[in-house]
């Protein structure tokens, strides 16, 4: 085992008391960048420098130094081009040049400024630490204190060691009214309760993370109460999450309850502050099913060093899992069918996947990798083979999973076993090009916002999962066309986007401040719990609100009540985390 804790010490003693001092920094008032969209956090010193310009037609730039004013670096604005997604016609300025670590701001001459900036190789470090840290706050059933939480605390509330089968859920065994413990866990996104389907890409993307860039993780302090053993934070993070998931499966058939759940959403209050509300688990389904016969196969790999006893544990739930899923492949969650049969109506997040065979062919995926069974990777590439369309990776849509592992795991397969392999590489690399070039052609200059599909509800996290697949098609070829198309979206996220938002709370200098999120609203702190990556702009209609412009790349609203743009959730940070480790640790 690698010893790095003495780094994970010393950060520790400092963690929390510099992540205090940063905060204020982060959420800085600026004068100035309504009109040149940037980065707000900054660049790493050796890779592409852009922003979007849209107050003039034509002209020269200026990088000044903050400190005195100075030019460091000037260029002409490339000719301008429209913009369908946010109806502007955006000039690019490009100081790819400047590499020069310092802090800076734009300057266009009749075109304003924009907000300061860094160029350093730590320009990400923090944002990395509060994005994974986030899941901290998302803690269920753990107290969130002072030491580790800030002005950000909270009591521990759903301890859900006494949660009750649903009528939807009962067996013989465990009949309606059964009380079962499930403890810990995550808060799925701005609500209380508990869904093993997003659990699932949540906890893969975290740990293709970790696998994709450990020596980010292996030092990354957290300052969270486990941040003194010998394991990486996040995996950490992850096995807390992971132990809630393995008890949700039914320990006499194998399947697995799709979620936890209040009969229906709390209101604005604070955790510990929602009284007489039964929490109850419910229907066991193929979809939560075959996430956790996923995610458990992968964690037997992961965690084998860190956690070697609940890695092999895991193992076998994995199998269990899958087997249970082989004899009902079909058993949907169909919320409104089960309220008119059961009792009492349940009306949370339904999570209502009916098309599947992506779900087996990921865990099959990840079942080979883990027991070298023949049979599931033959299970995995009949579907691989034959499946003409994969999409970039969502709860719903996971066949891209499966194949990140298996290639990123290719060396340690046997070649006989790896023969068709090129077909997983093509189908990745097919897409990874489309999304180069949707870069390259863009007004904007990324690979995301360029298509009226792209801006649906949680736009932002379409834009981290793109950058995810671009990075798994860097390494795969070394081409650094898809890690500067990475980097285009994370730009994106961070500022370079028709809204003018930074889209992580509590970093750049415009940032959402009335995220979607219960706790956030209702804990009395002015500024929201930070790291959360909030949905982004969206086409789609929301009935109650008035968005501020028709195009889709500016139709977003920092409203606690605007879910459409303003939800958070643990499966958006994710791929997020994934971004920012993989062109940090990478560049």
């Amino acid at each position: 085992m690698v010893n790095y804790s003495k780094m994970k010490n010393k950060n520790v003693i400092m963690g929390f008391c510099f992540f205090l001092f940063l905060l204020p920094s982060l959420t800085f008032a600026q004068e100035g960048g309504e009109d040149i969209y940037i980065n707000q956090l900054g660049f790493l010193p050796n890779v592409e420098k852009i922003a979007s310009v849209h107050a003039v037609d034509e002209g020269d730039f200026l990088i000044r130094r903050t400190a005195n004013n100075q030019i460091a670096f000037s260029g002409q604005l490339e000719k301008a081009a429209y913009w369908k997604s946010s109806g502007e016609k955006i000039l690019i300025a490009d100081f790819s040049k400047l590499q020069e670590e310092g802090e800076y701001y734009l300057e266009v001459p009749g075109g304003g400024k924009s907000s300061k900036f860094t160029i350093s190789k730590d320009c990400f470090k923090n944002v990395l630490q509060a994005t994974s840290k986030a899941y901290y706050y998302w803690r269920s059933a753990f107290p969130i204190t002072k030491e580790f939480g800030g002005e950000w605390n909270r009591p521990l509330a759903h301890p859900d060691t006494v949660v009750f089968i649903h009528p939807s859920a009962a067996s013989k065994k465990r009949p309606a009214g059964t009380a079962i413990s499930a403890p810990g866990g995550w808060y799925d996104a701005g609500d209380y309760n508990k869904y093993v389907v997003n659990s699932g890409i949540t906890c893969y993307s975290l740990m293709s993370a970790y696998e994709f860039s450990k020596q980010s993780f292996n030092s990354l302090s957290m300052n969270i109460p486990e941040s003194n053993d010998y394991t990486p934070d996040i995996l950490n993070e992850v096995y807390y999450n992971l132990k809630w998931m393995m008890s949700m499966q039914d320990p006499h058939d194998g399947g697995v309850y799709h979620k936890l759940t209040t009969a229906n959403f709390a209101g604005e209050h604070m955790p510990h502050k929602v009284k007489n509300r039964k929490r109850y688990v419910v229907q066991k389904t193929t979809a939560a099913t075959l996430n956790f016969a996923a995610v458990m196969a992968m964690s037997h790999r992961v965690l084998k060093k860190d956690y070697p006893k609940f890695a092999d544990q895991c193992l076998l739930a994995a199998e269990k899992a899958w087997a249970w899923a082989g004899r009902y492949p079909v058993t949907f969650y169909e919320q409104e069918e089960l309220n008119k049969k059961y009792d009492p109506d349940i009306n949370t997040g339904a999570y209502d996947n009916k098309k599947l065979k992506d779900e087996f062919a990921w865990a099959a995926s990840e079942l080979f990798l883990s027991t070298k069974n023949n049979e599931y990777l033959h299970h995995a590439m009949n579907y691989y083979k034959t499946i003409h369309h994969i999409a970039v990776p969502s709860w719903g849509n996971t066949a891209m999973l499966g194949i990140y592992s298996l290639l990123n795991n290719r060396e340690s397969i046997p070649l006989s076993d790896r023969k068709e392999f090129h077909i997983l590489n093509r189908k990745l690399l097919k897409m990874a090009d489309a999304l180069v070039d949707s870069y390259l052609k863009s007004p904007n200059r990324t690979a995301f916002g360029n298509q009226e599909a792209h801006f649906k509800w949680g736009s932002n996290a379409i834009a981290a999962n793109q950058g995810m697949l671009l990075l798994q098609a860097w390494i795969l070829t070394g081409k650094q066309m898809y890690y500067d198309a990475a980097y285009s979206n994370l730009d994106y996220i961070l500022g370079r986007n028709a809204t003018g938002y930074c889209f992580v709370t509590g970093f750049g200098n415009q940032n959402p401040k009335y995220p979607h999120h219960r706790i956030s609203a209702a804990d009395g702190v002015k500024e929201p719990v930070p790291g959360l990556l909030v949905g982004g702009a969206s086409n789609m209609k929301l009935p109650a609100f008035q968005f501020p412009s028709k195009y889709s790349a500016k139709r977003y609203q920092d409203e606690y009540k605007c879910y459409l743009t303003n939800e958070v959730a643990i499966n958006w940070n994710a791929p997020l985390v994934f971004l920012i480790s993989g062109l940090s640790n990478n560049f």
